[in-house]
């Protein structure tokens, strides 16, 4: 035997001074032409393909810098799209109180008439810009009102949470709840109706 034989199945060099039978590989005893081998006593050198295998571990950072930057953009995006047009999304304690001035302050005073501290209930907490305005246009113009900061007094919160409060400031005139929020127009509205 003069030819190199390279078992198809194992890859293993046939050395010439093999003892087994030709026609079988020293190494794992497949026979070649079972294995592979297409023509009778030459038999096809194996090829193993290797490829090499990456395991990823832990965070995919690019994927998660990529989710971030699109959240940052479209907030961007948002708040330029936002300006262009004027619109506000959050008030200061200031441009509420600006946006109360005139005739929603007369008016505010026309129904709170007759009114006593128990008619209107404020739920409100300390950090609460809204709630702040509120106050602030209560004192103004001297409108009777019960402040009840649902974050540091038990029973106003047990009361909030009876009410199924989810944000403030959140009203309650004579015993009718509005909706969460500083609206003056509910607020006129709900103290001229009784």
């Amino acid at each position: 035997m003069n030819r190199t034989i390279i078992c198809p199945k194992c890859s293993h060099v046939r050395p010439k001074d093999a003892t087994n039978p030709e026609w079988q590989c020293p190494a794992c005893g497949v026979c070649y032409a079972k294995a592979g081998d297409t023509s009778a006593g030459a038999p096809t050198p194996a090829r193993v393909r290797h490829e090499e295998v990456v395991v990823k571990q832990g965070w995919d950072l690019g994927t998660l810098f990529k989710i971030i930057l699109f959240v940052v953009l479209g907030w961007a995006a948002t708040q330029i799209y936002q300006s262009k047009r004027g619109i506000k999304i959050e008030f200061t304690q200031g441009e509420a109180m600006a946006q109360s001035e005139g005739p929603v302050d007369a008016r505010l005073r026309q129904a709170a008439v007759g009114a006593r501290r128990s008619d209107l209930i404020l739920y409100s907490a300390e950090w609460c810009g809204y709630c702040n305005a509120a106050k602030a246009m209560f004192a103004e113009n001297n409108i009777p009102y019960t402040n009840c900061d649902a974050e540091k007094d038990m029973r106003c919160a047990r009361e909030y949470a009876d009410l199924h409060g989810g944000g403030y400031p959140l009203f309650v005139v004579r015993g009718k709840r509005l909706q969460e929020g500083l609206d003056y127009e509910a607020l006129i509205a709900a103290l001229e109706k009784h």
